[in-house]
C-alpha cells in the first residue's frame, strides 16, 4: 500500500499517452492504479503481483525471479512501492528493460530516503523510517537515486506529498519533504 497521494502522481505522469499502448502494474496491490487506468481511457494493461488481492486475475510472480513475459513485450511498466521488497533491485531493472519496447517507459516509487526527516533519522538511530524491523519488516532495500541503471535515463523526478513526520502535517513537496520519490524512466538507446 503506497503513501497517500502516491499512485495519483503516478498516474499523473503518464495520462496523456496513448491510451491504446501496452502496459503492465509489477506490483499492482489492490488494483487502484490499474482501476485509475481504466478510469482514464486505458484498456491493454496486464497486471502481476506476489498474491492476488484485487480481482482473482492478477498473474501471481515473484519478482525476485524471471518475469514470465517475453522481450520487448510492453510499452509502460508502472511498479509502484515495489523496490524496495526485493532483494536484488538490479535484476529487477535487467527484467524491466527486457520486457520493455526500445522507445520504453518505466515509472515506479520508492520511500523517499532522502528526504530531511529520514536524514535526520538516519544520523541519530542509523536507520531510515521506513525500513525498520517493526513497522515495516518487508521494506529490505532502500532505493537510492544513484542505483539507477545506466540503461535508463531519468526524465521526470516527482513526490507524491509533503510531510512533516511528527506532526503529520502537509508540506512542501519536493526532494527535502517528498515521502515517496516517484521516477519515470527511459530505456537509453
Amino acid at each position: 500500500m503506497a503513501y497517500s497521494g502516491t499512485y495519483e502522481e503516478t498516474v499523473n505522469l503518464i495520462k496523456n499517452y496513448n491510451k491504446n499502448i501496452k502496459i503492465i502494474d509489477l506490483g499492482c496491490g489492490k488494483g487502484t492504479i490499474v482501476k485509475k487506468l481504466r478510469a482514464i481511457g486505458f484498456k491493454n494493461i496486464v497486471y502481476c503481483d506476489i498474491k492476488d488481492t484485487f480481482d482473482r486475475k492478477v498473474k501471481l510472480m515473484d519478482f525476485n525471479k524471471k518475469l514470465k513475459f517475453k522481450d520487448n513485450s510492453f510499452d509502460l511498466i508502472i511498479s509502484t512501492e515495489v523496490i524496495e521488497h526485493l532483494e536484488n533491485k538490479y535484476f529487477f531493472f535487467r527484467e524491466v528493460k527486457r520486457i520493455l519496447k526500445k522507445e520504453g517507459t518505466l515509472v515506479f516509487s520508492s520511500p523517499n530516503i532522502a528526504n530531511l526527516p529520514n536524514k535526520v533519522v538516519y544520523f541519530f538511530k542509523s536507520r531510515f523510517i521506513e525500513f525498520n524491523d517493526k513497522e515495516l519488516p518487508h521494506h529490505i532495500n532502500p532505493f537510492f537515486i544513484w542505483e539507477l541503471p545506466d540503461f535508463f535515463k531519468i526524465e521526470k523526478i516527482t513526490y507524491n506529498r509533503g510531510f512533516i513526520p511528527i506532526l503529520r502535517i502537509p508540506f512542501i513537496k519536493n526532494s527535502l519533504f517528498g515521502q515517496t520519490i516517484i521516477l519515470k524512466c527511459k530505456v537509453k538507446k
